[in-house]
């Protein structure tokens, strides 16, 4: 298994949805923290969970905007954040 590979597929995936939005007129919401988050963001970090949960069903998941996914106990762990 090549990781660089994997890793590549699956920024790849999420940056083709994110490229999407890109000067688009986006709406921009604020956080709790102070930090912006755009559909941008939302929609590439879903495209990430989807493709590492398609291929790697027993790993854990850290995003950013959607919290954690997967089993706690996960051995591994992949932390997303979009843009």
């Amino acid at each position: 298994m090549d990781w660089i590979d994997i890793l590549t597929s699956a920024a790849r995936a999420a940056g083709s949805v994110a490229l999407h939005h890109f000067r688009q007129d986006l709406a921009v919401e604020t956080k709790a923290d102070g930090s912006p988050v755009t559909i941008a963001d939302r929609a590439a970090e879903k495209t990430a969970i989807d493709w590492i949960r398609a291929r790697f069903p027993d790993d854990g998941i850290i995003a950013e905007e959607g919290g954690r996914h997967g089993p706690p106990n996960a051995e591994r762990r992949w932390v997303i954040d979009p843009i």
